[in-house]
């Protein structure tokens, strides 16, 4: 048995066979201590992970030096515990990551490349800078499931949020190349930022600013603007109790000098407590013995206290904010989920949601209104009402029922456009035409009805617009894979739609492109036309992928648009 235990325990080393030595006594063996052959002990870096250098994952922890091996072996071959050997195995345990070699760690954090942001003008360049990857504690951060979104409580925004860590402004020279970078200063030191969006003169940025408290939370959002010229940034508003709502819209530009801007109201107070007891059982009723289908939805409302959560962070007060620093509240508090100028910056379409909540569906299908404001912010009138949408079919081009797609038309000062559904939104039922796209302008006159634009029998997937001579409108098919592309007149209602393209959606070789849009000085973004030299008529600039057999070739095609 000693022999064998021996052999076992010294095999690992690979010793070499060492003869026993025989006694007088013919009828008893003894073993002497083997002789180890030198090794070292490689100790891993003090901060080493507990994980991967504990004492149960420590495979020679009980090894000790040659030089001690007489000593610390007995006489029947085992080894003793020691001091020396404790040491060694607190040696092995440390807190912390290891980190790799500097090398390789320059590689990880190396900046990438900035993004870029032409001004309206097309005179300047931002470059956004950004960082490589978010730390650890950014992405630890506790989050809140409400509604089908995550928030980030402490900065009343959406979790996980990227940023751009400075800015820089680069003049575009008369050769195409660029001058020499101006950086944005007078921000806070390690200010992580958001939303950069230019004043329609190109004279002004907006964008939100938040920074890292001490404990690794992050601090409210602040709006902040800055001047082109000089590169000063300053925070929008003078008092330092207004903060930024950022769960759905955040802020957009009425005029170079005006911002609407939506706040967390003053008048908040702390989030509500979750109640120890239930208010009482949770009900749910089918009485009308309706059969409904749906799709799973992640992050859902759980119950009351769920509801005025989702209520307390998501609740706006929009503000009209100058750059002079006046401001002027804005309607009363509520769920704003988007803002949209027209134009021509004399309306404003504003979309809120509001009560009953679902804890079947996301906050996409929460009721829904949609107002005309003013641009001085003053109720115009209701566009319309959706009411809670939890019986949308799961069948692929189901849509909500009533108007949907409300959006002003790129190329007219203030014509608002939608899309109704004619079957219900559910796309298992047969008819002709399914969608009908609706137009009017922003003040009808007394008993002036909409104007059917276009009727399609796919479901609409939107439109291009260029002038009252030409748009581009699509719609598509799930079932089917068909995508078509109709040529409009929006202003000839003599001219009969066309067919521009029709194919399937899975023949990418066959996908002549989309067009190349342009902005107006209004901000929006119209179709480019280029004009035939010497004879009548128009192109129309298209780009794509350019899928071939060979691969991806991008192009940049002149269609003859007669």
């Amino acid at each position: 048995m000693r022999l064998q235990r021996v052999s076992h325990r010294s095999s690992i080393f690979h010793l070499p066979k060492q003869p026993p030595l025989v006694s007088s006594r013919p009828h008893f063996f003894f073993l002497e201590p083997p002789v180890l052959p030198p090794f070292k002990l490689i100790k891993p870096c003090s901060s080493a992970s507990p994980a991967v250098f504990g004492k149960k994952g420590v495979r020679f922890r009980r090894i000790v030096p040659i030089n001690s091996a007489d000593n610390d072996f007995g006489s029947n071959g085992a080894v003793n515990s020691s001091s020396d050997t404790d040491d060694c195995e607190d040696s092995l345990l440390g807190n912390g990551y290891c980190l790799p070699p500097q090398e390789i760690i320059d590689i990880v954090d190396a900046a990438p490349l900035p993004k870029l942001s032409l001004s309206p003008r097309r005179d300047k360049v931002l470059f956004l800078k950004r960082r490589s990857l978010p730390p650890l504690a950014e992405l630890a951060r506790p989050e809140l499931k409400l509604a089908g979104l995550r928030i980030d409580g402490k900065c009343n925004a959406r979790s996980r949020m990227s940023y751009c860590t400075g800015i820089g402004i680069h003049k575009v020279r008369d050769d195409g190349t660029l001058g020499p970078e101006k950086e944005i200063y007078g921000l806070p030191s390690g200010a992580k930022i958001n939303f950069v969006t230019w004043s329609n003169d190109g004279s002004h940025l907006a964008f939100s600013v938040r920074t890292d408290e001490e404990d690794g939370s992050s601090s409210m959002l602040r709006v902040w603007v800055a001047d082109i010229e000089t590169g000063k940034a300053r925070p929008l508003f003078q008092a330092s109790d207004i903060f930024l709502n950022a769960v759905f819209d955040n802020f957009v530009w009425i005029n170079n000098s005006t911002l609407l801007v939506c706040t967390i109201p003053l008048s908040r107070g702390d989030p509500p407590k979750k109640p120890l007891v239930p208010s009482g059982p949770r009900i749910k009723s089918n009485e009308q013995m309706e059969i409904i289908q749906s799709r799973s939805h992640q992050d859902l409302s759980k119950d009351k206290y769920d509801a005025d959560l989702f209520d307390y962070y998501a609740t706006s007060q929009l503000v009209l904010a100058s750059l002079d620093g006046s401001v002027k509240l804005v309607g009363s508090p509520a769920v704003y989920t988007s803002l949209e100028p027209s134009p021509d910056k004399n309306y404003i379409k504003i979309c809120s949601i509001h009560r009953p909540y679902s804890f079947t569906v996301s906050c996409g299908r929460f009721p829904r209104k949609v107002n005309l404001w003013t641009a001085d912010g003053k109720f115009l009138r209701e566009l319309c009402y959706l009411p809670l949408a939890e019986d949308i079919p799961i069948t692929h081009n189901s849509v909500r029922k009533g108007k949907r797609s409300i959006q002003w038309r790129a190329d007219k000062p203030s014509t608002l456009v939608w899309v109704e559904a004619q079957d219900g939104g559910d796309a298992k039922i047969e008819v002709s035409p399914r969608d009908i796209i609706y137009t009017e302008p922003a003040e009808p006159l007394e008993n002036e009805q909409p104007v059917v634009l276009h009727k399609l029998d796919f479901r609409y997937r939107g439109i291009s617009w260029c002038d009252d001579l030409l748009a581009l409108v699509y719609e598509s098919w799930y079932r089917t894979r068909k995508v078509q592309t109709w040529i409009i007149s929006p202003g000839c209602e003599s001219a009969s739609p066309r067919i521009l393209v029709d194919r399937s959606s899975e023949d990418v070789y066959s996908d002549p492109g989309s067009p190349v849009l342009r902005r107006t000085r209004s901000g929006t973004s119209v179709i480019v036309k280029i004009k035939k030299e010497g004879e009548e008529g128009t192109y129309v600039l298209l780009k794509g992928k350019g899928a071939t057999p060979q691969g991806n070739i991008p192009f940049l095609d002149l269609f003859d648009m007669q």
